[in-house]
């Protein structure tokens, strides 16, 4: 954290900072894709036995073999551990060069038999890769929130070391070599306080909470007009935008407005809050994911640099709902100016994501919200 440049610290996006590093230094998930086997053919071997009258004596026999695989990703090595629940039973199948590996070698060969090994390692396998992925959540929450700790705290040092800086108002020595002294000469002055510029003047940052409770808003109103998807079926863009907006002005006082003027273009619903844009948002009927590259730019064209809260709100009315809806996200995530998935305990409902507002690498919040409006069929 402390090889990071301050400036970064201060400038970028918290959530892309904590992503970052946590996808530089952690561990992955393991996932194993029990779909994707494949296997070598049956050959010929011999293997060893043991007498079953005379157990001191052992025979080599003819046998056949076959190994079956399975690819798996993540950081296997979690699985060379003991994690915080395991068992004391022996393993099955092994992990090596990117696959679960079952090795089946007996005197007499049959499908069954194969499946039954096959079926013991996946368990195995299964249950051993649950507990692994278990303990890394655990300690990813817990690393996210030192993390966001250390962050806050850097952050406030270092604002706090350019706030005296300013208030010093000394030239920042550029060499090792000392200047000479100057001869003192008096000069008569005005009086006025000298402030020096700061090396870097931090962006006004929104409330999360007053996003956060905006966006609560929207989402109470989505889920009253889904309820009478015949009526809002009849409705069209301009008209649904309408109706958000008399729900948010009853809401917010009459602090929302439509085809209000914000940076270089109209948004379809902008709340202020103060002297700021606390809310920014377009109102779109899917029409395909060309559309949604094409709001997605159209909202970048409005925000202006006191701007980092955004939303899309997609009213799709197509008769699978559902599909639309990954299609949706899906084309968030394609646009070149996507930056981080947060994600969304219901993408049915809300996904959230970061996005990167300039050339200057600006970040800023975008809620995308599906409001599904089909009529009852």
């Amino acid at each position: 954290m402390a090889k990071i440049d301050p400036d970064v610290i201060l400038s970028e996006n918290v959530d892309v900072l904590v992503e970052s590093l946590l996808g530089k230094y952690l561990p992955v998930e393991i996932r194993v894709d029990w779909d994707g086997a494949t296997r070598t053919p049956v050959t010929e071997v011999t293997t060893q036995v043991r007498d079953q009258f005379h157990t001191d004596e052992i025979y080599t026999v003819p046998a056949s073999k076959v190994v079956v695989t399975f690819p798996i990703s993540g950081t296997t090595e979690m699985l060379d551990y003991q994690a915080s629940t395991f068992s004391v039973s022996g393993k099955y199948g092994k992990v090596s060069g990117g696959s679960v590996v079952v090795e089946i070698v007996e005197r007499s060969l049959n499908a069954d038999t194969i499946r039954r090994q096959v079926d013991q390692v996946k368990q195995d396998i299964e249950k051993r890769v649950g507990w692994a992925n278990g303990d890394l959540a655990a300690f990813r929450s817990e690393a996210e929130r030192s993390i966001r700790g250390t962050i806050a705290s850097r952050k406030e040092r270092i604002l706090n070391d350019r706030e005296v800086e300013e208030a010093l108002g000394i030239p920042v020595r550029t060499s090792g070599v000392q200047r000479p002294p100057v001869p003192a000469r008096r000069k008569q002055v005005t009086l006025q306080t000298r402030r020096a510029q700061a090396g870097f003047v931090p962006e006004p940052v929104l409330e999360e909470a007053l996003y956060q409770d905006v966006l609560d808003a929207v989402r109470a109103w989505a889920t009253s007009l889904e309820r009478t998807p015949g009526t809002a079926a009849k409705l069209d863009e301009e008209e649904l935008r309408d109706l958000l907006l008399g729900n948010l002005n009853t809401y917010w006082q009459g602090a929302a407005g439509g085809e209000l003027f914000n940076g270089s273009g109209k948004t379809d619903i902008l709340i202020r809050h103060g002297d700021r844009n606390a809310f920014i948002a377009e109102c779109k009927i899917w029409r395909g994911p060309k559309g949604v590259g094409e709001a997605i730019d159209q909202l970048l064209s409005y925000l202006v640099w006191r701007d980092s809260k955004s939303a899309l709100i997609m009213f799709i009315k197509t008769a699978d709902p559902s599909a639309t809806i990954e299609k949706l996200h899906a084309a968030v995530e394609e646009h070149p100016k996507h930056t981080l998935t947060k994600g969304g305990a219901d993408p049915t409902r809300r996904m959230d994501y970061i996005i990167t507002a300039d050339d200057e690498g600006r970040r800023v919040s975008l809620a995308v919200m599906p409001v599904v409006i089909r009529p009852d069929s």
